[in-house]
Order: C-alpha cells, then sequence, then structure tokens
C-alpha cells in the first residue's frame, strides 16, 4: 500500500502528464517552496512545467523508482516528447526527446510543500540538435 505522501506525488506526475499546470493548485500548497528548476514558488513552478510543455506538448513523465524517509519523496523520472515549438532558443525540430530527471518533494498533509527539481538538459539540448557533434578525428 502506498503512503499518502506517494500519493500526491504520483497525483503530481498525473498532472504533468494531463498537460495541465495550471490544476497543481490542486496538490500542491499554496506556500510551496521550490529550488533549482521548480522556481522558488508554486506560481514559478507552474511556469516552469509550461515553459516544457509549450515546445513539448507531449511531454510524457514515467516515475522510474520512488523511495521516501518520512516527509520527503525523492524520485528518479524519465521524461519523452516531441519537440514542437522553439526550446532554449531552438526552433522546433520534430525530434523525440528522452531525458532523465530527479526531484525531491516534501509533502506535508497531503499537500507538496517543497521541491527541487533536477532534469537532464545537456541530453534534452543534444537530441533536439542544438549541440555541436564531435568532429571527425
Amino acid at each position: 500500500m502506498e503512503t499518502t505522501e506517494k500519493e500526491a506525488v504520483r497525483r503530481f506526475y498525473e498532472i504533468i502528464n494531463d498537460g495541465s499546470p495550471e490544476r497543481l493548485d490542486e496538490i500542491c500548497s499554496p506556500h510551496l517552496k521550490g529550488h533549482a528548476g521548480a522556481g522558488t514558488d508554486l506560481t514559478e513552478l507552474k511556469n516552469s512545467v509550461a515553459s516544457f510543455l509549450a515546445p513539448f506538448p507531449d511531454l510524457a513523465a514515467q516515475v522510474r523508482n520512488m523511495v521516501q524517509e518520512e516527509d520527503l519523496v525523492s524520485v528518479w523520472i524519465t521524461y519523452t516528447g516531441t519537440q514542437r515549438g522553439d526550446f532554449a532558443g531552438v526552433p522546433a525540430s520534430g525530434r523525440k526527446v528522452k531525458f532523465a530527471a530527479w526531484d525531491l518533494i516534501r509533502v506535508r498533509h497531503g499537500e507538496i510543500t517543497e521541491i527541487t527539481q533536477y532534469c537532464d538538459l545537456f541530453t534534452i539540448m543534444s537530441q533536439i540538435g542544438a549541440l555541436p557533434t564531435a568532429a571527425p578525428a
């Protein structure tokens, strides 16, 4: 049986997979503290998620591993999507991406109250053709 904390975290990724960052209010505290890629608060978290959904409208999160210690849940995620819009100054390429991400999420009373997000931007940029390839030897 899953803990309440893990259920809240799974709900967070369901909302992302639905492409509805505006619905993060359903699971996140209005006083959410964000770190790294999550921004600093709930508004910035929504904007961060939306900034990935705009160029990758089919973005899908697959939870690979979830480990809990007290009210903290560590999550290893694989994201997939297709670049259909500009991302980091790179025009839509139509290329598919697959990249890893890691989130550390604090859940209290069924709400996400704190989140730290990291994702593998190097892999994304490489897969959409934004990085030069190695020169032949």
